[in-house]
């Protein structure tokens, strides 16, 4: 059994209509929960000694830094506090005097902790550069830095700094979990975080965060955890799970090939038929013994397409691709899945609607080359990439990357498991592999993609934390994936 969490992805507007609901009710309310997590947290972290720095923004963000400087201070801190630009917020200045109000950043080099609550998550501009500046110094500075809610200068929509970020050793997450902290540049932002609901509020949204870390915001009020489970009986033969298809592996690349399979095999796939180059067809028995290899051959391929159950098509491909997922396609009402990756990506025919039968799997770069737009373009904004991409396929989309977004045409599933070590060849043709072996256990291709793509992230992040020289290979991550989904309870 497998168990993901699922936390509501609330947007903009959303969280606006909350805080407007609440209001109502007691204007005061979550400004003074936001304040006491914010001092109960800082406290934790400094001593009475050390030397704090507020800065402080405009809107609520800088409000909620300033009571909590205010608070700080009466309690004999050592608060200073820097004000970046005049506040919206109709307050007197005088209210908080007991906070020592500076100038200018010039000394910023001489405090211990900076408070970064200059913007919260309603930033979606460029900023000027007056607040870059400003920035900027604070990241140069020597200083354990403790964001507000988000890292100031980071849009929390899209995980693109604007063009800037605080980089804050800690953040201090308020109300919900912003989607932009954990995808793009977001989780380059922050390198601890903390978590907290404020109030109780019901969530209809359809779009999720997604982990497989139980004590990843284990407190948060509105988690939902789910098993998505594999029925394994006694009495399976081999193919009861049907007949899985490779087509991968095309020279040089007779590594993507070996990944894919073992992504597959390693995870639990029974029966699996690999088409490849003839030498490759040779050697890739003698490394997975239980591999069905076969040279390429469309004519073969086409003649045994219905008897395969799931296909997968690309890694380690360039040209040969072309034919096979025309064939594939062409059939698609006969299989229960077809996963195209890589190079074989760009041989799908855009005139044609699919399904959830179909799922592509791009990397950022693949992601451009099928939109005709630079990865700048991608990255500045995923969610839109991966919107397009489903609007011209109507498939369900795997857009890989930190924070690697899932979308089937109604939810967003943002994963927020994985490290950097990901960003290394091979590690996409492993995931592809999983997903093929988690689309023959599962009935809905929908589900084979969250499980695959989260504890795919999940099985690297303890890699990376279990590893002594702060590295392992992508080849590792199959056997810890079934290493974890057996375990989990």
């Amino acid at each position: 059994m497998s168990k993901i969490y699922f936390y509501p992805d609330i947007n903009y507007q959303d969280i606006k209509h909350i805080e407007k609901a609440h209001s109502v009710l007691n204007d005061k309310l979550l400004i003074n929960q936001a304040v006491n997590v914010i001092y109960e947290k800082i406290i934790n972290l400094i001593d009475k000694t050390d030397s704090i720095l507020f800065v402080c923004g405009p809107g609520n963000n800088g409000l909620d830094a300033l009571i909590t400087a205010n608070k700080l201070a009466s309690y004999n801190y050592k608060v200073e506090v820097f004000i970046t630009d005049k506040l919206k917020t109709a307050i007197d200045i005088n209210d908080y005097k007991r906070c020592n109000i500076v100038e200018s950043l010039r000394d910023i080099s001489s405090y211990k902790f900076i408070i970064d609550g200059i913007f919260g998550y309603g930033l979606n501009r460029t900023l000027s550069q007056h607040y870059i500046n400003i920035i900027t110094s604070i990241n140069e500075s020597s200083a354990y830095i403790i964001s507000i809610d988000v890292p100031s200068g980071l849009n929390c929509e899209t995980g693109t700094p604007m063009p800037v970020s605080i980089k804050s050793h800690h953040l201090i997450s308020l109300l919900n979990i912003k989607r932009g902290l954990f995808t793009n540049h977001g989780r380059d932002m922050w390198s601890q975080i903390s978590h907290h609901n404020l109030i109780d509020y019901d969530s209809q949204t359809k779009n999720f965060l997604i982990t497989a870390n139980e004590k990843l915001f284990i407190n948060h009020s509105l988690i939902n955890p789910r098993i998505i489970s594999r029925e394994e009986l006694h009495s399976q033969h081999k193919k009861s799970n049907g007949i899985s298809c490779i087509v991968a592996g095309q020279q040089p690349y007779h590594g993507a090939l070996i990944l894919a399979a073992k992504g597959s095999i390693d995870t639990g796939a029974k029966y699996i038929h690999v088409y490849t180059e003839t030498e490759y067809s040779y050697s890739l028995p003698l490394l997975i013994p239980e591999i069905i290899a076969n040279s390429f051959s469309i004519k073969a391929f086409s003649d045994a397409i219905r008897s395969y159950k799931n296909i997968l098509i690309g890694p380690g491909t360039t040209t040969i691709s072309e034919e096979y997922v025309c064939v594939a396609l062409e059939n698609i009402d006969y299989v229960d899945s077809i996963i195209i990756d890589a190079g074989a990506l760009k041989y799908i025919d855009k005139s044609k609607s699919y399904s959830d039968k179909l799922i592509i799997t791009p990397h950022p770069g693949e992601a451009a080359e099928l939109l005709n737009m630079d990865v700048s373009d991608i990255q500045y904004d995923r969610y839109t990439a991966v919107q397009n991409l489903y609007d011209i396929y109507k498939c369900i989309v795997v857009l890989k990357g930190s924070g690697t977004i899932i979308y089937d045409g109604k939810s967003f599933y943002t994963c927020m498991d994985g490290n950097y070590k990901m960003a290394s060849a091979g590690t996409g043709d492993i995931l592809s592999g999983i997903i093929l072996s988690e689309t023959s256990f599962n009935n809905y291709n929908i589900e084979a993609c969250i499980k695959s793509v989260t504890y795919h992230s999940y099985s690297s992040d303890i890699l990376l934390s279990e590893s002594v020289n702060n590295n392992f290979r992508p080849s590792m991550i199959p056997e810890k994936y079934s290493e974890l989904i057996t375990n989990e309870k």
